[in-house]
């Protein structure tokens, strides 16, 4: 029998090299031989983040004693904004609410363009309805919103959401889509507490932190890693892929998340080499991939890169299929790389070839008044803003009863014009992701593969 501290010693190594937000749930040294339940035998309602089977911790070896993150108290709040009264908002002729994007000098700027595009429209249709209030003939008070863009400077969301708070009065933010100016602005709600509704970032540690100021809806890159690590290696059958990513934090915790599950299913990528965005030669990191004999490729990073990547790839005789991030799943893929993007498979956060009447009806809507198609980040920024709405109009204007009001979508699903969207207890969209295949020059869209109720598996209960 072991002593206590020879016990806590022996976790320690055990523990060793796992994710930090699961370390705590390595599992106490069995008292007896008596083998414990391998963790895929758990109940679904324990499955943080929609996790397949491959991705649980210890799940070929032991259940874990505690799992984060799939209970209903994940995200509690026992501060005192409920009853805090700012009056300010209270006699304001409008009802503010932030934005937080990249919109110019930027790399990310289309995204944020395309952001604040989708959330100048829902809030239009709200002050259409009347505004805040409104009830019969008797208008409410116009919604008004505070746009604010996010620079590549470090640091600068958090004194951009200071000025909302203080300067502007906002009852909420929505963005950003940089991750690490997401985190930032995220840590400032946890002093000045008001409500995020993040519509673009991709990186899922966002809501990992357990700060309750904070709701996601795009498809993070858990999500994304688990649907093309599914597609290549059991889809494809497939086993030494290379990978080729920006210098950005958005690759490198795409990436991440793309190898933990690769790992986990016992296919280790052999290299991984880099690319700064904007580069115009990669021949240097393709002959290093083409000597490490793989048999495919993934793509971490934006569309116009991707795509002469794949002209040079395709060049130099590499023949290789190419498998990527959702940002490769534009038209300047096509423009770019020609017939060198056929075959391409990517993970796609919004199908536009749907035809339900929520996404023909905004995108018809959103072709009108901005002459251009909508994309992902359009299509979400919408529906958050018209969560946040319906928040604000059902809560009343106060930043702690607004996010109560967000967080009844504990366990429930959200069917806007983005994807439905499927929220756990971190309230993270964990909705499986839909795959884009480029065949005959155009994107064709593969339906998510749904491994069972996502809200089910967070521990969420029932839509």
């Amino acid at each position: 029998m072991l002593s206590e501290l020879a016990r806590k010693i022996a976790r320690r190594i055990v523990c060793a090299g796992v994710p930090f937000f699961f370390v705590l749930a390595c599992p106490a040294l069995p008292q007896s031989p008596e083998p414990q339940k391998p963790a895929s035998e758990a109940p679904p309602t324990h499955r943080y983040a929609n996790m397949p089977d491959e991705a649980v911790p210890y799940g070929k070896f032991t259940k874990p004693y505690k799992e984060w993150y799939v209970d209903n108290d994940t995200l509690d709040y026992f501060g005192a904004a409920r009853e805090r009264v700012v009056q300010e908002i209270d006699t304001s002729k409008t009802v503010n609410i932030g934005f937080l994007g990249p919109l110019e000098n930027n790399y990310e700027a289309p995204y944020g363009q395309a952001m604040l595009h989708g959330a100048q429209m829902a809030l239009e249709e709200a002050n259409a309805r009347g505004g805040y209030g409104a009830s019969g003939m008797s208008p409410g008070r116009p919604y008004a919103l505070k746009i604010h863009n996010d620079s590549a400077q470090w640091g600068a969301s958090s004194t951009e959401a200071v000025k909302m708070v203080f300067d502007e009065h906002v009852l909420a933010v929505l963005g950003s889509v940089d991750g690490a100016s997401t985190h930032i602005m995220l840590r400032t709600s946890l002093k000045l507490e008001f409500p995020i509704m993040d519509t673009g970032t991709t990186d899922p540690t966002v809501t990992e932190t357990r700060i309750p100021w904070l709701m996601h809806t795009f498809p993070d890159d858990r999500q994304q890693g688990y649907t093309l690590a599914d597609y290549v290696f059991k889809k494809m059958k497939l086993k030494r892929i290379g990978v080729l990513r920006t210098q950005t934090r958005y690759a490198r915790i795409g990436v991440e998340k793309f190898f933990d599950e690769a790992k986990r299913m016992g296919r280790v990528p052999p290299l991984e080499v880099k690319f700064e965005r904007g580069d115009q030669d990669f021949s240097t990191q393709l002959r290093m991939l083409q000597n490490a004999h793989i048999e495919g490729l993934v793509i971490w990073g934006e569309a116009p890169d991707a795509a002469r990547i794949l002209k040079q790839m395709r060049s130099m005789g590499m023949k290789q299929p190419v498998f990527g991030s959702s940002r490769m799943a534009y038209p300047a893929l096509l423009e770019i790389a020609g017939s060198a993007a056929e075959g391409v498979v990517t993970t796609a956060p919004l199908d536009p070839t749907r035809t339900d009447p929520q996404w023909q009806e905004f995108r018809k809507k959103y072709q009108a008044k901005f002459k251009e198609e909508p994309d992902a980040y359009a299509a979400y920024a919408y529906d958050g803003m018209n969560i946040l709405i319906g928040a604000i109009e059902k809560k009343g204007l106060n930043r702690g009863k607004i996010m109560d009001g967000l967080r009844e979508y504990y366990g429930k699903s959200y069917d806007g014009a983005g994807e439905r969207e499927e929220f756990d207890y971190t309230l993270n969209n964990i909705a499986p992701l839909a795959l884009a295949k480029v065949e005959g020059g155009k994107f064709v869209y593969l339906p998510a593969q749904r491994r069972e109720s996502s809200a089910a598996r967070s521990g969420a209960g029932a839509p």
